[in-house]
């Protein structure tokens, strides 16, 4: 687990807010016994596929999948500066992200950060996508930046949200 004991208590309060907050339809699809908890969620592991979502000049929302790792907390995000998407966020570091899988969903908005390669955040944060693709040398290949998803609003739910951490191949503490 990355997350230190702050770190755990900043998101407990990120998600408990965000609750508060959320949608009526959102509430009667998921209960309360099936909301992640700060120690739940911290057990995602790996660099897994995420919906990002953006704008572009023309304030027209954008979405495209993206590489995300959760570490300390936060989502990042690997990307290029080079990228249409990167450009964007530039302008407008408005984002959104969803990940989705067998009745498992994390819903975050904010705004994003940008660390860029060189940066000592970017050298601790990089190592996860080299694990991810079995240490392969090239996992970082044409990466140059990462975008750290400052989340307002978080919200996470399972069907069996008991399974967790255990069920991302984590354990807890």
């Amino acid at each position: 687990m990355f997350e230190s004991p702050t770190e755990l208590a900043d998101l407990q309060r990120l998600l408990d807010a965000s609750f508060k907050l959320a949608g009526e339809r959102m509430l009667v699809a998921h209960t309360p016994g099936q909301r992640l908890t700060a120690q739940q969620l911290a057990g995602f592991r790996g660099v897994r596929l995420v919906a990002v979502a953006s704008v572009n000049t023309k304030k027209e929302p954008r979405v495209a999948p993206r590489s995300a790792a959760f570490l300390h907390g936060r989502f990042y995000l690997a990307a290029n500066t080079k990228s249409t998407m990167v450009r964007r966020l530039w302008v407008d570091p408005a984002v959104a992200i969803t990940y989705f899988e067998n009745h498992l969903l994390i819903v975050g908005h904010g705004s994003v950060g940008f660390l860029r390669r060189g940066e000592p955040q970017f050298s601790s944060i990089s190592p996860e996508w080299t694990k991810a693709f079995n240490g392969g040398k090239n996992a970082l290949e044409g990466i140059d930046i990462f975008l750290r998803v400052d989340a307002t609003h978080l919200v996470a739910f399972a069907q069996h949200p008991g399974r967790y951490p255990a069920a991302w191949g984590a354990s807890e503490r």
